[in-house]
């Protein structure tokens, strides 16, 4: 009863902003950037206590799926309305706070507690950082499509439909590399905490996980080295994105078929 309190005001928060955004793109109402990132903040702080009460203010942390999504959308929401301040995404605001009020107003719904009592609370922040970055490398891989389709349809002079939708392009360049950025410190932090839980890699089977994980961290590193000294953006980009993310995925399925594979070729 309590995470249903305290979710419908973050609920009806983010609908309002997305709701005020959508009035002011349609020219229903004018444009009040003011209230609606006032009122995506207040909702995002909301949204902590919301996290905070239901997913980690346990004996365990909750791990069912709702709230994983809803700790998912919290930084998400973040990551838009911190660039907001500096760039013009609010448009992306009016998709984004509708699915973030869904999704914890499910979680309330739902009320389920699945903790994983047999792990050590190391290792369960080490799990919980390892969803929150292949979450947000997802919804990168996705941003790049959206940014290789944008960058497509300019060189071919079309400034209609999903150009005319998106936030620039040069904007769009900057939230990719914020997400990665992102996305990369919370991979580096789950490298770093998961690691000395590591005692036999074979034993623990871990191999596949662990090299797909580690290649996929290296092809985002490379990316984020090409961007500081060569100036990589665009397709370029886009494509380093998709394949690092596709990495990821290998190791968050434990693809340890394909592993063996590669390594049958190889030698």
């Amino acid at each position: 009863m309590l995470s249903f309190v305290l979710a419908l005001p973050v609920a009806a928060f983010y609908l309002f902003a997305a709701l005020r955004q959508w009035q002011a793109v349609t020219g229903r109402l004018p444009l009040s950037r003011l209230t609606v990132l006032t009122c995506t903040m207040i909702g995002a702080l909301l949204h902590l206590g919301y996290i905070g009460v239901s997913m980690l203010g346990r004996e365990n942390i909750n791990f069912a799926m709702f709230e994983v999504g809803s700790l998912i959308s919290w930084v998400m929401v973040l990551l838009i309305l911190f660039s907001s301040w500096r760039k013009p995404v609010d448009n992306l605001l009016i998709g984004l706070l509708p699915m973030a009020a869904a999704v914890v107003l499910c979680a309330a719904i739902d009320g389920e507690y699945y903790p994983l009592p047999h792990l050590s609370y190391g290792l369960a922040w080490h799990i919980l950082l390892s969803i929150l970055a292949y979450a947000v490398f997802t919804i990168a891989a996705v941003q790049s499509v959206l940014l290789y389709l944008q960058d497509l349809a300019l060189k071919k002079r079309q400034t209609k439909g999903i150009v005319q939708a998106l936030p620039p392009l040069q904007t769009m360049d900057l939230l990719l590399f914020e997400m990665i950025w992102l996305g990369m410190i919370l991979l580096t932090a789950a490298f770093a905490i998961g690691w000395p839980f590591v005692s036999d890699l074979k034993g623990q089977h871990l191999i596949h996980k662990v090299v797909f994980a580690s290649i996929g961290w290296l092809v985002f590193a490379i990316l984020l080295t090409g961007r500081y000294r060569f100036g990589w953006r665009g397709i370029t980009a886009s494509r380093w994105t998709l394949i690092g993310t596709g990495f990821l995925v290998l190791s968050y399925f434990g693809s340890k078929f394909v592993l063996e594979i590669l390594l049958h070729r190889a030698a």
